[in-house]
């Protein structure tokens, strides 16, 4: 196997990491620097167009490396009670990012994105390796 196709999906998780942390960047950009609210999703939460294009990155970058880590889970040899605890806690992660958008558990979003992100740096540097 020639080196090109050995890196390419070292190169396309790279890639895929860099479209997620440069929209978890724009979204951290202070509600008051991001101009007037396009659509209003709960009391306190809304999105502006900087939040569109931040959405968008990590939507883009985020299902890209989903796809990548599920085309190469089989090679990752993980034992099924690994594999059952980390989709559990995406789960809960993704569950409770998005209830604290649409209810009161305003903080809870930082719960959840830290539990998504313990499976993101266990899965993400396995694919890169293998």
């Amino acid at each position: 196997m020639s080196h090109d196709v050995e890196s390419a999906p070292r190169r396309q998780v790279a890639t895929a990491a860099l479209l997620v942390a440069a929209g978890v960047l724009i979204l951290f950009v202070p509600a008051g620097d991001e101009g007037r609210v396009l659509v209003a999703l709960s009391e306190g939460h809304g999105l502006s167009a900087v939040d569109v294009v931040g959405a968008a990155l990590l939507a883009s970058g985020g299902t890209w490396l989903e796809v990548l880590v599920v085309r190469r889970l089989p090679h990752l040899a993980l034992p099924p009670r690994t594999l059952f605890a980390l989709g559990l806690l995406a789960g809960l992660g993704v569950g409770l990012v998005i209830a604290s958008v649409f209810s009161g558990f305003f903080w809870w979003w930082a719960v959840g994105a830290t539990a998504l992100g313990v499976v993101v740096l266990v899965l993400v540097p396995l694919t890169a390796r293998r």
